[in-house]
């Protein structure tokens, strides 16, 4: 076995919020009185989203995370009646488990792959708040199978920056060889991690049955985390 080290991307990867990014921010901004549909918000936020991360340093902080999400709420709704307080009340959302939850692939990969001996972490642009979602998120708690977490606010660093990736190996005391990194963003998770010298696996939760086959061939990308259980690590 070469790769003693499997660190996964958390948001998309192995979380996902519920109820949606969209449907927290118009429950909450109609508190706070936007007129604005679900499906303009939902808009809204891609467009938002794409413009903060455009401008955004690779070098990062706790305070930059979140004048990075206040830039967001502000853009996603601009006709609430106390943005700030808006904005507080969504930023805390999200650091709250109820607001998460595992995808069904999850529990059962992160043991399988634990009981034939690989060591787990996590790796995130997610800030602080994703400690309180490791320590109790899930039945079973799964996520506390991760014994690392390295996350951009704390280490400096946003994906998919090579000071990150090296943070990655500093933290888990790894060779580029004995790591395989996974997640569902080809840019940040993929492309970042190979050109640190990493490998690295896309997961592609939405591919076609036709791409899938093509994936089992070529090894380009895997549907469910379940199928790294199948891999040659």
């Amino acid at each position: 076995m070469s790769v003693h080290w499997i660190v996964f991307d958390a948001v998309g990867t192995v979380i996902y919020p519920t109820p949606s990014v969209a449907v927290a921010y118009h429950e909450i901004g109609r508190k706070f009185g936007t007129s604005l549909s679900l499906e303009e918000i939902r808009t809204r936020f891609r467009s938002a989203f794409a413009t903060a991360s455009e401008s955004i340093n690779s070098g990062t902080s706790e305070a930059d995370e979140e004048a990075f999400w206040r830039e967001i709420v502000n853009g996603v709704l601009p006709d609430v009646s106390d943005p700030e307080l808006c904005f507080r009340e969504l930023f805390d959302h999200f650091a709250r488990i109820t607001a998460w939850a595992c995808f069904d692939d999850v529990a059962p990969t992160l043991e399988g792959l634990r009981s034939r001996g690989f060591r787990l972490a996590v790796a995130s642009n997610f800030d602080r708040r994703l400690h309180p979602l490791c320590d109790g998120l899930g039945a079973g708690q799964p996520l506390r199978l991760f014994e690392r977490r390295v996350i951009s606010s704390e280490v400096g660093f946003r994906k998919p920056a090579a000071e990150f990736y090296q943070a990655v190996l500093k933290v888990t005391e790894a060779g580029p060889d004995e790591l395989l990194v996974v997640g569902d963003d080809e840019q940040n998770d993929v492309l970042g991690a190979r050109v640190a010298g990493l490998r690295a696996i896309h997961l592609r939760r939405d591919a076609s049955a036709a791409q899938h086959d093509r994936a089992l061939f070529d090894r380009d990308f895997i549907s469910s985390l379940s199928e790294l259980e199948a891999l040659e690590l």
